[in-house]
């Protein structure tokens, strides 16, 4: 666990979205505060900075929580749902399909007149009024070019798409990845382990594939190994599957 976070404690909030977006995804999904505790501290997260964190995304309306007896239970808002749902295919789907690419001018005469493109998934600015997007309409004032998929893009638009720390964050995590997955010892786990140990896979990966846009691996850099990250992701996660939340519970109290 400590090698897959290359010792850096998690932004314990953020793990939790993606511990919710993980495990409890379904409106009448809901994760028992015991659990919630039980996975952070296997994680080698403290109980009050889970406490902490669960009141922030309670108040930010991420999450919400629900009494059942003595116990409180915690499943996700609409609005965390629907953020959750948002970034799905991203960080669980296959590489993004070889969509038609263009880098987008604006009218350098236009001055301050005319808006530029926002950055978002599917546009990145790459110079002064230049982006690269995936967006197929324009005004009349843009002049837009078609990217050849048949060939990388040059270096200095590719390091503009993903940067060089982005770059050496995926050679890292791959590499993490890599040795989780060669480890024949996982099967041997606990499932409140093997659920931890999935949790942080996810987020870790969810970290790094969001932080560039959503476009195809060839409009990278080939320093850029987010694409067998992805496998090692999904080779991973088939090995330890999203746990039955009524076993990992009954585990939990008999412990």
């Amino acid at each position: 666990m400590k090698h897959l976070l290359d010792g850096a404690a998690p932004r314990v909030w953020s793990l939790l979205v993606t511990m919710f977006g993980d495990l409890a995804i379904s409106p009448e999904t809901r994760l028992s505060g015991a659990s919630v505790n039980a996975i952070t501290a296997t994680i080698g997260i403290k109980p009050e900075a889970t406490r902490v964190a669960l009141h922030r995304l309670r108040k930010e309306g991420w999450i919400e929580s629900h009494r059942t007896g003595r116990q409180s239970r915690y499943g996700l808002t609409e609005q965390g749902r629907s953020e959750t749902n948002a970034a799905w295919s991203r960080v669980y789907g296959p590489a993004p399909e070889q969509a038609q690419a263009y880098m987008v001018m604006d009218d350098p005469t236009a001055l301050g007149d005319a808006a530029p493109l926002r950055a978002s998934a599917h546009t990145v600015p790459v110079a002064p009024r230049i982006h690269v997007s995936r967006n197929a309409e324009w005004s009349k004032s843009q002049w837009a070019v078609p990217l050849p998929l048949s060939h990388p893009v040059p270096q200095w638009v590719a390091d503009k798409l993903c940067p060089p720390e982005v770059q050496v964050a995926s050679q890292t995590l791959y590499a993490r990845f890599a040795a989780l997955r060669d480890n024949r010892r996982l099967d041997e786990l606990t499932l409140l382990q093997r659920t931890a140990l999935r949790v942080v896979i996810v987020h870790e990966w969810r970290r790094l594939i969001l932080r560039v846009p959503a476009f195809q691996d060839l409009l990278f850099s080939d320093k850029w190994l987010g694409l067998q990250a992805r496998r090692s992701v999904h080779d991973l996660l088939t090995r330890l599957p999203s746990p039955n939340l009524t076993e990992l519970e009954s585990t939990i109290d008999a412990s």
